[in-house]
């Protein structure tokens, strides 16, 4: 099915006063400062035509002899002024620089910034305001909570000073000083938390909010209650939507309990390749299958391949599921740069705005022992909370953030920690919701509550989608209602938000093929293992591309042999070398991915099992329903082979 994407017409002028646009801007000389409202601004390489600047802030308000902290920012002016509004996207994690993510806004909000400003504040502490570095926690080599803790120690009298309050206080200053007027803001996963905190005490610089992958401020469980239905209920849609998957075999639940069954007694050992490259050794228990479990929300090829792989290892074949806790659990543990992101942010923020399962009043060894009495008493009253994971295995997991914080400094008396209500609740800002279907981790049942919190608020839940739905969307749908809610933030119409309904499902797989002989033929000319060949060229790419989704070293390398490398982002070129996720077929060639055209195209070379050859062909990588077609010669016939796609 093609993406469904809405037109938006621009009569902005009708839908925006802009006398509420603010900004004026006063260009200048080639190279010169430009001034922006209060704010001299240069030339940066945020993005074309960005302007950036920054402000000092009080990292204390009430201590001012502590100093002031640097908020750094990217202002890009409307293509075709005068501009009738400005929209501000905040970035999650925490931690993620909201600049360093420019290229992916930017594309998302589209032909709104012929008419609108684009501004990119980064959170203090990450990407051009002051970002901070804990190295301890940014390249990860021991318990998180011992690193937490350190970090919080070497932070002195700022380690309280990194929260979301002050940090919404921080843009609502570069607001007015800028001279924007109201603003719509957009925030995804933590971005969202951060920009209901913004709402709650800036209302008046607010006029539209959407919040993609919404987590709440206040009234959430510090167990997350949520993500266990959440996790079930995703793969099993993610399954029943995929023919393949759906008749292929036991079901996720019933596989999963199975294979949990085998290494709580005895752990599945072997090597495998993590995520971007690196040889691992693998250790399958119950806490390594809930980091790829509920880790999945990151990833389709977690959702395409995990049952599958259960599948497989109950029947003997334990390597893609090696290789799938080895992508999730695996290989280096460097964050890389910590302007790009801060894992020092994110503790920072964590340990003194999110609910915890212990008192963040009390020492650090009086929350330790709080913390293994939390889960004690859960294991008794509510063993199921993560089924068919125990709670233990769930705290066990990399996935976990439960203990984090349990040796992070005590913050003072006047700045005590806890989730932030908004003072007098939340104010009648009309607020889009989006949630994705299929994520785990700010879940569709907790978009539903901050809609609630809300007195104007709706929620989409984008069918089929993951976590976060208008960022990258390939689909088209999610961000077509962005441009549609910030154009008009009203109710949106059935019409609007009928393309959440028609997102297609992802293909997700029966089993991993070991022989040619378990590999279903293609139809078309030729012997049978020919076709059955065929069929496998289109399944290694496949697999290369749902490596992609969690790769950033560019090279990787195939189930059972060879290696593949990669370049380009919207459209990226996938190179293959003797790539083998059968035994006994190699497959090399390119393949070229345009991922926002939904296709694929490709030149491959087959060696092995008597059917060398070469094919070329292509298919649509989304439309459900969606055909394969390769031709050339292989095993010295000419072939035209056709298949469902991969």
């Amino acid at each position: 099915m093609a993406a469904v994407v809405v037109v938006l017409a621009f009569v902005a002028a009708a839908l925006v006063d802009s006398s509420s646009a603010g900004a004026t801007v006063k260009p200048a000389a080639k190279a010169a400062p430009t001034q922006v409202g209060s704010l001299t601004l240069r030339k940066c390489d945020v993005l074309p035509r960005a302007l950036c600047g920054s402000i000092m802030r009080l990292w204390d308000p009430a201590h001012p002899a502590q100093g002031r902290v640097r908020v750094g920012f990217a202002f890009v002016p409307a293509r075709h002024g005068p501009a009738v509004g400005t929209v501000v996207p905040h970035e999650g994690g925490p931690g993620y620089s909201t600049t360093s993510s420019a290229s992916y806004y930017a594309p998302m909000y589209g032909p709104l910034l012929n008419r609108h400003n684009l501004l990119l504040v980064d959170q203090r502490g990450t990407g051009r305001s002051q970002a901070l570095n804990c190295p301890a926690l940014q390249d990860l080599k021991i318990a998180y909570n011992v690193a937490a803790g350190r970090c919080g120690r070497s932070l002195g009298a700022h380690a309280d000073d990194y929260t979301s309050a002050r940090s919404a206080d921080d843009l609502a200053v570069v607001i007015t000083r800028l001279g924007l007027g109201k603003v719509d803001v957009y925030g995804d996963s933590y971005g969202t938390f951060f920009t209901e905190v913004f709402t709650g005490r800036h209302p008046d610089q607010v006029r539209s909010l959407i919040l993609d992958g919404a987590y709440p401020t206040y009234g959430e469980s510090a167990f997350y209650p949520t993500q266990g239905p959440a996790m079930r209920r995703s793969f099993a849609l993610a399954c029943a939507r995929s023919a393949p998957c759906r008749v292929g075999g036991r079901s996720y639940l019933t596989a999963l309990r199975l294979v949990l069954q085998k290494v709580r007694r005895h752990p599945w050992r072997g090597v495998s390749h993590d995520a971007d490259g690196r040889r691992a050794h693998v250790k399958i228990t119950g806490a390594a299958l809930a980091s790829v479990a509920f880790g999945a929300t990151y990833s389709v090829a977690f959702y395409r391949e995990l049952t599958a792989a259960l599948r497989s290892g109950l029947r003997g074949d334990r390597k893609p599921l090696l290789r799938l806790v080895a992508e999730a659990t695996g290989g280096g543990t460097d964050a890389g740069d910590p302007v790009d992101y801060s894992e020092g942010l994110d503790a920072a923020v964590a340990c003194h705005d999110y609910p915890q399962l212990y008192d963040m009043r009390a020492a650090p060894a009086v929350r330790q022992r709080q913390y293994a009495a939390a889960l004690a008493r859960a294991t008794r009253t509510n063993p199921a909370l993560y089924g068919p994971f125990t709670i233990r295995e769930y705290a066990r997991s990399d996935w976990q953030s439960l203990d984090w914080c349990t040796r992070w400094p005590v913050a003072p008396a006047g700045n005590p920690a806890g989730p932030p209500t908004p003072p007098g609740g939340y104010p009648p800002v009309p607020v889009l919701v989006l949630s994705g279907e299929l994520d785990s981790i700010t879940t569709p049942a907790e978009g539903h509550l901050v809609a609630q919190q809300f007195p104007d608020a709706q929620q989409v839940v984008v069918r089929n989608s993951f976590h976060v739905t208008a960022m990258g969307d390939t689909d088209g749908c999610a961000q077509s209602l962005v441009r549609a809610f910030v154009l008009d933030p009203g109710p949106l119409s059935a019409a609007r938000r009928a393309c959440a309904r028609s997102v297609p499902p992802h293909r997700a797989m029966a089993v991993f093929p070991r022989g040619l002989g378990s590999v279903p033929p293609a139809a078309g000319t030729g012997p049978l293992g020919v076709r059955r060949t065929g069929r496998v060229a289109a399944l290694t790419v496949a697999d290369v591309v749902d490596r992609w989704f969690n790769n950033y070293s560019e090279v990787g390398f195939g189930l059972r042999g060879g290696h593949w490398s990669y370049s380009g982002d919207r459209v990226t070129r996938f190179h293959l070398h003797r790539v083998k996720l059968v035994s006994g077929v190699a497959v090399s060639g390119t393949a070229t991915w345009d991922r926002y055209g939904n296709a694929m195209r490709v030149r491959l070379r087959l060696a092995g099992s008597g059917a060398h050859g070469r094919l070329h062909g292509r298919w649509l990588t989304r439309r459900t329903g969606a055909t394969a077609v390769l031709a050339g010669t292989l095993g010295g016939h000419r072939v035209r082979l056709t298949f469902p796609a991969p």
